[in-house]
């Protein structure tokens, strides 16, 4: 039986459960065939004040740790159009720049295109398909 690669991913989000990150989980867990690692688990202590240094030095740095081992970042087109969510995003794209991560976009959950601002962004874009989309990281990743 032949070996499947598994995919170490990291799917954006901004500390809490999105509907599009959940979807996004789910086509991957669902499609036969695909082996992949969510390295992108949102979580959010309430105690953890981001808004001060020491509460946003540690999001940061949970997020980098997040993003290291990662093959691919997948930057979400409806989670980047939530403007409360944006920051996290910008700070998510600048750690994967900083550790030349693929970004690819996905478009936001019922659409098929990627707007201009999400696409200028990333290195590539995929539709909502499993398949389709760890291809695309492939690719990208050379």
């Amino acid at each position: 039986m032949e070996k499947l690669k598994c995919y170490d991913l990291f799917i954006s989000h901004a500390w809490r459960f999105h509907e599009d990150w959940q979807k996004l989980s789910e086509l991957l867990d669902g499609t036969p065939g695909v082996s992949w690692r969510n390295f992108s688990l949102p979580w959010h202590d309430p105690a953890m004040n981001p808004n001060t240094e020491v509460g946003g030095r540690f999001i940061r740095d949970f997020l980098e740790r997040q993003i290291i081992p990662a093959h691919g970042v997948v930057l979400l087109a409806g989670v980047y159009a939530i403007n409360s969510a944006r920051r996290w995003c910008d700070l998510e794209i600048e750690m994967a720049r900083n550790h030349h991560k693929p970004i690819v976009g996905v478009p936001a959950l019922g659409q098929r295109i990627v707007p201009d601002e999400v696409r200028g962004l990333c290195d590539a874009c995929s539709e909502w398909d499993a398949m389709q989309l760890l291809a695309t990281i492939d690719q990208v990743r050379g």
